[in-house]
């Protein structure tokens, strides 16, 4: 893994980041890093993994001022933009050099292909020291989210713990818990790093590619939230102005026709088992199907735009805890 320095100011440094395997040698990575002349944690921060989400990738730039010259101990590592391949070609959720979605790719392999390569580079080579590891999302091209949070448990109580708690310097709509043991809805950085010892999160808001200022905002407050509970920096952790509901995991809810989507229901709404999400219908505007909701629980993400191809996830719906 190089460095390659392109400016200076003060304790913040930045430039490009390559690493050492063929296949990713030749894709250098934009990095930020800021370091107190005091040692202590360190927080690692990424985003761009999808392009188009760029209402993350502009919390990542805006860190960087943030943390500047405010760091009382320790370092803050960001690569602002990783999926590099895909940026320009405005790439949707998938790296174009092999067709992958790196999100899905973790733990990675250093026998597969780029994005399996990329994942696996970053959380043993690039991450392997940080405290944290905070993976920031949301609002794809043709999607919303809610203002969400997710982390993975594992059944040790202490280690939940302080994944919890981590979790929750987002101030969010919802805190998704993935489960121990699931088998499903998996491969994110966050569900493999506990099973190295090391804590993550990754925080999602955002909606159809554009710079949502509400969203930036709920992001860079989140690392800067994790920053006060690490340490690094100093100043009151931030007052909680949403519901921060507990979620176990999610549910990926798949189109099961082609065709004109009519979604009766938004992000952060409440359903009930079998109440309608949504209508399909034909490209003349024949009925197709109804959606119906599997079980109770909140609306996590939702497509916007008004056409689907059959098997597209259009919904994502988790059980609340004690709702």
């Amino acid at each position: 893994m190089r460095r390659q320095a392109a400016g200076e100011d003060g304790d913040l440094e930045w430039g490009w980041l390559s690493f050492s395997h063929p296949l990713l040698a030749t894709t250098p990575l934009p990095y930020f890093e800021v370091r107190s002349a005091t040692p202590g944690p360190r927080l690692a921060v990424v985003a761009g993994m999808h392009p188009n989400e760029v209402s993350s990738m502009e919390a990542a730039l805006r860190l960087k001022g943030a943390f500047a010259g405010q760091l009382e101990r320790g370092a803050v590592s960001m690569l602002p933009i990783l999926n590099m391949p895909g940026l320009y070609a405005h790439a949707d959720t998938i790296c174009p050099v092999d067709g992958k979605n790196i999100n899905f790719c973790f733990p990675g392999s250093r026998d597969g292909t780029f994005s399996d390569v990329l994942a696996t580079s970053l959380i043993q080579e690039w991450s392997a020291d940080a405290d944290v590891f905070v993976d920031l999302h949301g609002g794809d091209l043709r999607e919303d989210v809610a203002k969400f949070v997710m982390c993975q448990m594992t059944g040790d109580v202490q280690r939940d713990a302080r994944s919890r708690e981590l979790a929750r310097c987002f101030d969010a709509d919802l805190v998704i818990e993935f489960p121990p043991g699931q088998t499903t809805n998996t491969g994110r950085a966050i569900n493999v790093l506990p099973t190295l010892g090391r804590y993550g999160v990754m925080s999602e808001a955002g909606t159809n590619g554009r710079i949502d200022q509400e969203s930036v905002a709920f992001h860079v407050d989140g690392v800067l939230d994790i920053a006060r509970m690490l340490g690094l920096v100093g100043g009151p952790r931030l007052p909680r102005g949403r519901a921060n509901r507990t979620l176990r995991g999610y549910e990926k809810i798949l189109s099961p026709a082609a065709g004109r989507f009519y979604r009766d229901v938004a992000v952060n709404d409440q359903v009930s088992a079998g109440q309608r999400l949504a209508v399909i219908t034909g490209l003349f505007g024949e009925p197709l199907t109804e959606m119906r909701a599997p079980l109770a629980g909140r609306i996590v993400m939702t497509v916007t735009h008004n056409v689907v191809e059959a098997g597209d996830m259009v919904f994502g719906i988790g059980e609340v805890v004690g709702e």
